[in-house]
């Protein structure tokens, strides 16, 4: 069967790109938390909530 060498190939890229796949799948997930983090704070400041979100930096 000719498909058995496709399948080889596609298993081996799979592998070989697993790493780099999933740091992009990481960065997407913080880009989508982020925007929906910022969608909230905009939406409270529309709301006329009054406080600000409290600043936290990294300890250390």
């Amino acid at each position: 069967m000719e498909g058995t060498g496709v399948d080889a190939v596609v298993v081996f890229l799979v592998i070989v790109c697993a790493p780099g796949l999933g740091s992009v799948l990481h960065s997407i997930a913080f880009r989508i938390r982020a925007a929906g983090k910022a969608e909230l704070v905009r939406a409270r400041q529309e709301a006329g909530d009054g406080r600000q979100p409290a600043r936290r930096g990294r300890h250390g």
